[in-house]
């Protein structure tokens, strides 16, 4: 019977706005930092300016 109650407490704070805000908050910041590390900032530099050759 105790776990009827646990999982009923859990589905509530899973069910709250500030978790799901936050569960989304780190979601969308783990993406970001993903793809930091994926494309790296190996190359921060602005580039040649595009009307050089003009």
């Amino acid at each position: 019977m105790k776990g009827c109650f646990y999982l009923g407490t859990v589905k509530r704070v899973f069910d709250s706005v500030l978790v799901k805000a936050g569960a989304r908050t780190l979601y969308y910041l783990f993406i970001l930092i993903l793809l930091v590390l994926i494309y790296g900032f190996h190359d921060m530099s602005a580039g040649p300016f595009i009307y050089a050759e003009f």
